[in-house]
This record gives structure tokens, sequence and C-alpha cells, in this order.
């Protein structure tokens, strides 16, 4: 698990900061619980005993259940999203080489079981609409943006196509692969025909990059 950098995770402004503080260890706790069984099926006291401490300590860091899932959010994916960016910032190559590599560390992160947390976040938006709310403005809008940068970058610099709905395009480049890293947690262990990982993103990285050439 990554260590995530309290300064750019806005949950923690809903936390209450205590001496000997074990927020982390019930933030990681609840990580590893939610993508295993699932947020509704999860109780605060489930994972206060994963992560070794009293049953009421939890209540101590966080409002309520929502509010740790929004720490269990930022925790998997704010650091990741934050190295990402700066890698695009102080990128000096071709942007295809750029785009590569960023598909290359979504693929990572994909992998990892952080990974999961898309999952879970979809699964559960129904019933939870303010923290599906929060993914989508905190976290999936950021992403979004990385991409349009990364595509303007490219259009930019003769790299590029023009393209008409960079927006749109980004939509159409990262859902590929949000899609697949979903299946391969759900469907793929009963698909005998479910390609690898590397196959599938060779294949689209290849689609991708033809279709911008220009």
């Amino acid at each position: 698990m990554m260590h995530t950098d309290q300064s750019v995770i806005s949950p923690t402004q809903n936390r209450v900061r205590r001496p000997q503080d074990r927020s982390r260890e019930v933030v990681q706790a609840a990580l590893k619980l939610f993508v295993e069984r699932g947020f509704a099926a999860t109780k605060l006291e489930d994972v206060a005993r994963a992560a070794g401490v009293s049953k009421g300590l939890p209540y101590l860091y966080f409002r309520s259940k929502e509010d740790l899932f929004k720490a269990v959010i930022a925790e998997a994916i704010l650091e990741p999203l934050a190295l990402g960016e700066q890698y695009v910032a102080s990128f000096e190559g071709h942007s295809a080489d750029l785009l590569r590599a960023l598909f290359d560390r979504y693929r990572a992160f994909n992998d990892s079981p952080s990974g999961g947390v898309t999952k879970l976040v979809i699964g559960e938006a129904g019933k939870f609409p303010d923290v599906a709310r929060y993914f989508v403005e905190e976290i999936d809008q950021r992403g979004r943006h990385l991409f349009e940068t990364v595509l303007k970058r490219g259009v930019e610099r003769g790299e590029f196509r023009r393209i008409a709905d960079i927006p749109s395009t980004v939509i159409a480049l990262v859902s590929p692969l949000s899609m697949f890293a979903i299946w391969r947690r759900s469907l793929a262990p009963y698909d005998a025909t479910c390609p690898t990982a590397d196959a599938f993103h060779d294949a689209h990285l290849d689609l991708v990059l033809a279709g911008l050439r220009p």
C-alpha cells in the first residue's frame, strides 16, 4: 500500500486528530474489507477488529461509515493520481510515449489491491450517492483532466492529430481500461477466452495511438 500524502487528501478534514492517531490503520483495514466483502456488508466493528483497535475507535476519526468510505477512496487513489500529475508536468519526450507511460501507471494501479476500489464504488453508487458524487468530483474528473492534458499537449506539439472533442475522446480512451479492470475482478475467472492484461492493454494502446497519429 502506498503511503498517502495527507496534505493532498480532503477527507482528512473530516477526521478528528488525536494523540497516537491510528486513523490510517483503520482506513487500511477498511480498504481491504470493503474490497473483499463490499461496503454494505462490512460493519465498523469488523473494521475495528481488523485494525486491532477498540470497537468504538473508528467513530473518533470518522463521522459516519460514508466518511470512512471517502477516506478509503482517498487512501487508494489520490496519491497515485497526484504522482501521475507530477509525472505528466515534468515529462519532456514525445506525447505518444507519455500516453504509453500513463497507460502503464493506470494498469499498475488497476492490478494492485487498491484497484478494487473502482469496482466497489460503481457497485455501491446507487445506495450511497454521496460517496459516488465524491468519487466523481474528486477522483474521476481529476483523472480525466490528466488525460486531457496529455492529449492537448500532443495536439499543440503536432504529435497528435487535431481532436474535435477532447473530453469525449478521453472517456472513449479510459473507459475500456476501467471496464477491463472490473471485468477481471468479476467475470474473467469464468471466461476461458479472457485475454491477458498484457494482450488487452497492448491492443487498446495500439488502437488509441493509431487513431491519434497525425
